[in-house]
């Protein structure tokens, strides 16, 4: 979706052309007959000022080109408004593209003929993207941000700019809150899988336990055993019975006996 940046400038006196019914300097009424115009009156009881008198006597060239005078000094006044309406104009369009960077489009002007027979810019616009990036809350945000920056460039933004940038505040604002919800499912899932880590910790802390556990019942079972079945100690008479040798002659080698006491 793309709208448009526009320059409205302040109020101004109106730019009219020649011939647009903008009344010059009024001249002298002319009269219908020559032969009359050239007559001057002699005034009754004092009659007209002498004003009147010189009026009346003017030659229709010299009325002509009092007319032309005064058409000169509008056009100049008309040249004037529109040169510096057609700065203003560039100036402002040209801050809008410069802030946009690559979310504006052409510029687009509309003009009006001078006097003296050219083009002036006396009105403009440039289009901006203003959509949302899809699925990207933080892009957004930042293209929100810079088309504000693009609709308040010019030094004294239009009616049309102010709507513009807060549409961009809008669209700002709803990209921080994504952001901010996104965020705090991240965090959520961090630290799920902190407790998730921390309980596989201590099942494997758990497991070796036992492990230690069992191997220390088997070592005793082990020594228990080799007690059992290894050779035990004489008791002191029958040390004595085998050192006298009775203890031969009783049980011959060979034979079987139970040597606990």
């Amino acid at each position: 979706m793309s709208t448009n940046l526009s320059s409205i400038s302040p109020p101004m006196m109106p730019i009219v052309a020649p011939g647009s019914g903008l009344a010059p300097v009024a001249a002298a009424r002319e009269d219908t007959d020559p032969s009359t115009s050239a007559q001057v009156e002699q005034p009754e009881r004092g009659g007209r000022s002498d004003a009147t008198s010189e009026e009346a006597s003017k030659s229709p060239s010299s009325r002509e080109a009092s007319s032309e005078r005064a058409q000169q000094l509008q056009d100049q006044q008309i040249l004037r408004q529109l040169s510096a309406r057609d700065s203003e104009v560039r100036q402002h369009e040209m801050a809008h593209q410069a802030a946009g960077g690559g979310h504006t489009g052409a510029v687009s002007y509309t003009f009006q003929r001078g006097p003296d027979g050219r083009m002036y810019a006396v009105g403009g616009e440039v289009s901006i993207d203003t959509s949302a990036v899809s699925g990207d809350p933080r892009a957004t945000l930042e293209k929100a941000e810079t088309i504000i920056r693009a609709a308040m460039a010019p030094a004294e933004p239009s009616s049309q700019d102010h709507r513009v940038a807060a549409s961009a505040r809008a669209m700002a604002a709803e990209a921080r809150a994504e952001l901010a919800r996104m965020e705090e499912d991240e965090r959520t899932e961090a630290a799920e899988s902190d407790d998730m880590e921390s309980d596989q910790s201590a099942e494997t802390e758990s497991a070796s336990s036992v492990d230690k556990s069992g191997s220390s019942v088997n070592d005793a079972d082990s020594r228990a055993f080799s007690s059992a079945t290894g050779p035990q100690p004489l008791n002191a008479v029958q040390q004595q019975l085998v050192d006298t040798g009775v203890y031969t002659s009783l049980y011959p080698s060979g034979s079987l006996v139970n040597l606990q006491a």
